[in-house]
């Protein structure tokens, strides 16, 4: 999450959680103003590999790993067995915004073979 501190000589973004905030300008005696927005919901598209299409409503910081719970829930296909591409990339772990998820998107899902 960003942290944007506006000052009277602009915006600065808070990028390191690490600095104290002197770095950024903050002293003794500065106000500071804070602004919670919620994170807003996309719609991306799943496509199997019967070629039918499902929309999901997502939170773009989502963990793909619940993404794969949610595809689970709608779709029946066990979350071992899923892998779900990106504009040629397997999404296997982190966010989906790591892949580059966006509004409108769509994700393929196909299926792990099983191997023995």
């Amino acid at each position: 999450m960003d942290i944007t501190i506006t000052m009277l000589n602009g915006t600065k973004i808070l990028t390191d959680g690490s600095k104290p905030l002197s770095y950024y300008g903050l002293v003794s005696g500065s106000r500071v103003s804070l602004l919670v927005v919620e994170p807003t919901t996309i719609q991306v598209f799943l496509k199997n590999e019967k070629g039918q299409t499902s929309t999901y409503d997502i939170d773009p910081d989502e963990l793909v790993q619940r993404f794969k719970s949610k595809v689970y829930a709608r779709e029946k296909v066990p979350v071992d067995q899923q892998r779900l591409i990106y504009q040629g990339k397997e999404m296997m772990q982190g966010k989906l915004t790591d892949y580059g998820v966006e509004a409108l998107g769509t994700i393929y899902l196909t299926l792990r073979l099983r191997g023995g």
